[in-house]
């Protein structure tokens, strides 16, 4: 059985929770976990300041279909408006928002206030449905509080945002609080869960930023970097570039270049061997075999190589020509086409073995560096061990 004191420190925790997750998504630019946060840390106080009495004390039972409305509203706004600093200029607009809302509550809250609140409900009555022994929720905020559920859970799975998974952490947390709310503990256990969650969303993606390649989603250099500092024993380091891709880039544009990359580093986490794949930089990358010594390793190399060879690349360009217009053979016009095309896109590799008791991986990435080169002038399209 918990003291006082013990349940003191449990309630507030949440709330400490909300503020850590506040600072570090100000610090890591993460704005969206930032506002979600700031959403359930005054949601929280709400709930114990205002909302420990039986809901049909006074203004309490407004104020409870209040927080129930606007949190899982603002919640979904928010994942649909642009990613801001929380304390940024332009995220003044958010905060405006936030404010009206609160001096719409502020307001309604006021003891002078109690007829109309009172009139306002008498009046909704006939419109709501409770649903009695199960929750004192109207049925139709919970309508509203699923739709808010799904329609994060929608976006979750139709675009690639990390905060949608924390800010639907958020609304379920929402939802199993207001539904069960007279249940002891409820609030204080569910916004406890959506702090960890929004604290954990925010440092795996401050981890990606710092350790993952935007483009490409895979390992950059930094990654790279720490990984190699742990080698221990043989290992094998294959060096790669896309051949002529300046010239590509030239030809097609950076969009399609961009693209170019994200296939290559699709087509190279197919790797087998146990090869870790990262991007170095450019259009090269790296991949590191551990325990394995370059002749285990070309065999692998060959095949991705063969494979990126073989990939169908299909790009659309757009092509210009002339035609004689049909009712004046003397005037031209200009008719601009797109046509799909299949290009080839091709890689040479340079692989060399390591030893970390006896040489560094610096030199061993300089060694396949160099081995790159030869299997360029060898002719591209091929693996130089």
């Amino acid at each position: 059985m918990l003291s006082t004191a013990q349940q003191g420190m449990l309630v507030e925790l949440p709330t400490i929770l909300f503020l850590l997750v506040i600072i570090l998504s100000h610090f890591f630019k993460q704005g969206r976990s930032g506002f979600a946060a700031l959403l359930m840390l005054v949601a929280y106080n709400v709930i114990q300041q205002r909302l420990q009495t039986p809901l049909a004390i006074g203004s309490t039972l407004f104020e409870y279909y209040f927080l129930v409305l606007l949190l899982p509203a603002n919640l979904v706004l928010f994942m649909f408006l642009p990613e801001r600093s929380l304390f940024s200029f332009k995220a003044l607009s958010y905060h405006v928002i936030f404010i009206c809302q609160a001096v719409a509550f502020y307001w309604f809250i006021q003891p002078e206030q109690l007829p109309l609140v009172s009139n306002l409900l008498t009046a909704l009555e006939p419109w709501i449905l409770v649903f009695g022994d199960v929750s004192v929720l109207p049925s139709i905020l919970f309508a509203l509080l699923i739709c808010a559920v799904l329609t994060a859970a929608t976006l979750i799975l139709f675009r690639n945002v990390a905060s949608d998974q924390a800010f639907l952490s958020a609304l379920l947390a929402c939802t199993l609080t207001v539904v069960e709310f007279e249940q002891q503990w409820i609030s204080v256990s569910m916004f406890m869960m959506s702090a960890v969650v929004l604290l954990l969303s925010i440092l795996k993606r401050s981890h990606e930023q710092a350790f993952i390649d935007e483009l490409t989603g895979i390992p950059g250099r930094r990654a790279l970097n720490i990984d190699l500092t742990q080698l221990s024993g043989k290992y094998s380091i294959a060096m790669l570039d896309i051949d002529r891709f300046k010239k590509f880039n030239d030809t097609y544009g950076h969009d399609i270049g961009d693209t170019v990359l994200k296939m290559v580093a699709s087509q190279l986490n197919a790797v087998k061997g146990r090869g870790k794949v990262y991007r170095y930089g450019g259009e090269e990358f790296i991949i590191l075999f551990k325990g394995k010594s370059t002749p285990d390793c070309v065999g692998y190399l060959e095949d991705i190589r063969l494979q990126i060879a073989g990939y169908p690349f299909q790009i659309r360009q757009p092509i210009e020509r002339r035609d004689l217009q049909a009712d004046n053979l003397d005037a031209e016009s200009n008719i601009i086409e797109e046509i799909e095309k299949t290009v080839q896109v091709t890689i040479s590799i340079g692989v060399a073995e390591g030893r970390s008791s006896m040489t560094s991986p610096e030199e061993v990435i300089k060694a396949a560096d160099q081995l790159l080169y030869k299997a360029k002038e060898a002719g591209r399209n091929q693996v130089c061990a």
